[in-house]
């Protein structure tokens, strides 16, 4: 069981959606958790040339004043709906010296069992944080896309499954929520890669059926498709609430270079994913 959830908000680029920030709050009211949020408030680095600092530093001071204007809007908005939901939540403003990386904050969300991020649809930046985060923190994270209308449900969830160590963690990592769901669908994608195993079907069902997740096993061809729209269109064909895959089975870079499922996925899903690295 989930008992403490870690939001991760964001002021800048885009700032966190409050659809996700209502995904987080309910997840936990769902589980009976504690919310931890993680709220940065930028601090500009400027060059230390005395005329190039000089130039810079009004600016610089006028996008933390904007930055910390909406940290302030997030905050408020969090603790009102957790107030209003009857939640648990604790909020840690910190100073994050910008330009960074995401994966310099990961580590606070190390000691909870699940990370919930927003995942904007516009700019690379935005999904490249999440990538930082689900590198770096060790936890599994539930992604909340901001352009997707979904309320919290774990009724429909399908798993991605070609036997590979990311995809076991994720499946193992998501049982709290596989044990809730009305329908589970495991689906296979033959085709992609090769899977060196014989039987990819009852092991995983076994695992399922053990912690009594009522599961079903489905196998599909890619085609002429991707790996990652053939996933994408099967969880939306079934209606999942949620789909629960491994996160770069390859290195980083190579799925940077040729493309993967986590990439694609990434980029164009419209529904909740849960994913472990």
């Amino acid at each position: 069981m989930y008992r403490i959830i870690h939001l991760a908000l964001t002021p800048h680029p885009i700032p966190s959606s409050r659809s996700a920030i209502d995904y987080a709050c309910r997840a936990a009211l769902y589980f009976g958790a504690k919310l931890t949020v993680t709220s940065p408030h930028l601090s500009v680095r400027t060059p230390r040339h005395v005329i190039a600092g000089g130039m810079m530093a009004g600016m610089a001071r006028d996008f933390e004043r904007d930055a910390a204007v909406k940290s302030a809007e997030l905050e408020g908005y969090v603790r009102q709906t957790a107030t209003n939901m009857g939640i648990e939540v604790s909020i840690v403003p910190i100073t994050e010296r910008w330009p960074s990386s995401a994966s310099d904050m990961t580590w606070r969300g190390r000691t909870s069992d699940l990370c919930i991020l927003g995942l904007p649809q516009s700019g690379d930046e935005g999904r490249l944080d999440v990538e930082d985060w689900i590198f770096g923190v060790g936890r599994p994270c539930l992604i909340y896309p901001d352009e997707s209308k979904d309320t919290l449900s774990f009724d429909t969830v399908l798993i991605s499954w070609d036997f590979s160590k990311s995809a076991a963690r994720a499946v193992c990592d998501a049982l709290p929520i596989l044990k809730t769901a009305q329908n589970v669908r495991v689906l296979t994608v033959r085709g992609e890669k090769d899977i060196l195993v014989e039987d990819i079907k009852t092991p995983i069902l076994e695992l399922l059926t053990a912690h009594d997740v009522k599961v079903e096993f489905l196998e599909v061809e890619l085609g002429d498709h991707s790996i990652g729209r053939v996933i994408l269109d099967q969880a939306l064909s079934i209606r999942a609430n949620l789909l629960v895959m491994g996160a770069y089975g390859h290195s980083r870079m190579k799925e940077f270079v040729l493309g993967g499922a986590t990439k694609e996925v990434l980029n164009t899903t419209r529904i909740p994913l849960f994913m472990s690295h």
